[in-house]
């Protein structure tokens, strides 16, 4: 990834610190687009002062998305890698007859609506920025945050399985047969992680919300950030991923929509 240009949103959640962690060390310059905190990215920015930019974006307002993409363009030149990460989930149990409209709206509007925002400036500063010689050996590569809920469902989170769940499908399936027609191996995909170990999951894994997935889990265990991160890596190189589009990687362990394990896990 040396020399590569990675943008990261949602850059300052425990996933997006590894990404970023991970982009860095191999050579990347990388943007970090982040809400409203950014403390958990202090230490990276001090490390890598001359190969990474933090950028606060409110990724469900528009304006905001094109000009902190126009900005991140102008520090480090043509973003080759677009991760899209940023994302809310209602910790509270709520069935459809008990969801707001407002609660519904809002989850898409992050998760989704917000998505093709992202995605939708990534491509046009592509048309924009793209090299007019050799453009057949560019590495462009839009890689997609998913989750388990959108292949398997999640009662009581409607919202959140639904918005995950068209990235999976129409989404990721309509614009990796897009994004060719700006750069002829351009790729986008989906990494869709399971239960993982952020700081936003701590809490619900020690109250041993987690056992119920984890028995219907081969490997019966909750991801790590660096699990997810390494995954985002390997979609993000045309020399790893340069054949894969329109793809979504599981990164959860291997759970099926069954039980495998009888047993007690706590």
């Amino acid at each position: 990834m040396q020399g590569q240009h990675v943008l990261i949103t949602g850059a300052a959640g425990g996933i997006g610190v590894a990404l970023a962690r991970v982009f860095l060390e191999q050579g990347a310059n990388v943007s970090l687009h982040y809400h409203r905190t950014v403390d958990t990215l202090t230490s990276l920015l001090e490390q890598y002062t001359d190969r990474c930019d933090a950028l606060s974006v409110n990724a469900t307002d528009e304006q905001a998305v094109i000009k902190g993409v126009e900005q991140s363009c102008a520090h480090f030149g043509l973003i080759n890698v677009c991760i899209v990460n940023h994302a809310i989930y209602v910790d509270e149990d709520r069935p459809i007859w008990d969801m707001s409209l407002e609660q519904w709206q809002r989850t898409l509007d992050v998760n989704l609506t917000s998505y093709f925002l992202y995605s939708r400036e990534w491509c046009r500063q592509l048309k924009r920025l793209k090299p007019t010689t050799n453009v057949e050996t560019l590495n462009a590569s839009l890689i997609l945050i998913g989750s388990t809920a959108g292949k398997f469902g999640e009662a009581h989170h409607l919202d959140y399985a639904t918005s995950k769940g068209a990235l999976h499908s129409g989404f990721i399936k309509s614009l990796k047969n897009e994004i060719v027609h700006i750069v002829p191996h351009a790729r986008c995909n989906v990494v869709a992680p399971g239960w993982t170990r952020t700081p936003m999951a701590e809490t619900a894994i020690e109250q041993g919300k987690h056992f119920k997935a984890l028995r219907t889990t081969a490997l019966r265990k909750v991801a790590s950030v660096d699990d997810v991160a390494q995954a985002c890596l390997f979609f993000a190189s045309n020399k790893t991923a340069g054949h894969i589009t329109g793809n979504i990687l599981m990164v959860h362990g291997g759970m099926e929509g069954r039980v495998l394990w009888q047993e007690d896990l706590s």
